[in-house]
């Protein structure tokens, strides 16, 4: 059965920004080209995505960032707000433009990726956010690094909360292919929790032998790892424990965000206490039920569709999901 059920508070640091979703037929999209398209929503996104689905396991969110005082701004911090996040400490700064990607996937389900970088001025660990962190249960920050000042602003995140005992998640995510990486290896050593898949690990560690990566990934510091590793399922490793969850047979309709639903769901996990196995399948679940929906934010998976794919796989959901 799933363990009883206790409030955590998870303060989530940085690119929280607004995602257009588009859907067409296919690539590539050439200048002149007119296309229609199935599908068009703008709504939160990066960890935005995140916190919406560790919002909807029930746990209390909490969103330390920045957005401009424009229309994407308001998409950001109302949807957060509609999806139970907490945004006391989300600054909206007048003369700041929002963040936004543009994510246009096609019927293959492959994603291209335009980023418009905004303007945002808080750069550094505001004392506000530096005491929110450390009055919290968890913190998570992704290795998205917008500006040239983002590194140390995710790490200074990952020190306060380390320093008052918080519970700390990573997933480094592709990066920022402009900027310099090598960060993530020190928000790795930080981090209690790393989540990360094969392409990110092979990056960050120069290895491919997913035992190799793991162990590689110890060594840096990491406690939990949770080695994404697409249709195959998911690797999940804490000291000598190993555990493989299979692929899971889905219709698989938009991967967008796949990676986010699995990190919203470990950390309801991880909070809970939840045994390794038992993480395993919450995670591959949660991803499975994601990548049916098209697009991201809003369109994170629900409690009813996570449980129905692990009905369809043998997995009893009140033994993995809270009992509402």
């Amino acid at each position: 059965m799933a363990k009883e059920e206790k409030q955590v508070k998870l303060h989530i640091l940085g690119d929280l920004i607004a995602d257009i979703g588009m859907r067409l037929q296919k690539f590539p999209v050439q200048a002149r080209d007119i296309h229609r398209l199935s599908y068009m929503e703008v709504g939160p996104g990066g960890a935005c995505n995140v916190a919406i689905m560790a919002a909807r396991f029930g746990v209390e969110v909490g969103a330390l960032g920045e957005v401009g005082d424009d229309g994407f701004g308001l998409v950001v911090r109302e949807g957060l707000r509609r999806e139970g996040v907490n945004v006391e400490n989300f600054l909206v700064s007048p003369d700041a433009h929002t963040p936004v990607a543009g994510v246009i996937v096609d019927e293959a389900s492959e994603p291209g990726y335009l980023g418009y970088p905004g303007s945002l001025q808080h750069r550094s660990l505001l004392p506000q956010w530096h005491s929110a962190i450390q009055s919290g249960d968890a913190f998570f920050a992704d290795g998205w690094a917008e500006y040239p000042e983002s590194p140390a602003l995710a790490l200074a995140g990952f020190e306060a909360a380390r320093a008052a005992g918080v519970t700390t998640f990573f997933d480094p995510g592709p990066g920022n292919p402009e900027m310099d990486n090598s960060w993530h290896l020190e928000a790795i050593a930080m981090s209690n929790v790393v989540l990360m898949n094969r392409r990110e690990a092979l990056r960050l560690t120069g290895l491919e032998d997913d035992e190799a990566v793991v162990q590689a990934l110890q060594k840096i510091g990491a406690e939990l790892i949770l080695l994404k590793r697409g249709e195959q399922g998911l690797l999940a490793a804490r000291d000598d424990e190993r555990v493989q969850a299979p692929g899971l047979d889905v219709e698989a309709k938009d991967a967008t965000g796949a990676g986010d639903s699995v990190a919203g769901a470990m950390i309801y996990g991880v909070l809970h206490g939840l045994p390794l196995e038992t993480l395993a399948m919450l995670g591959n679940a949660t991803g499975a039920a994601k990548v049916q929906n098209i697009g991201t934010g809003h369109n994170m998976p629900t409690l009813q569709q996570i449980a129905v794919v692990m009905q369809h796989n043998g997995a009893d959901p009140a033994a993995h999901l809270p009992q509402t």
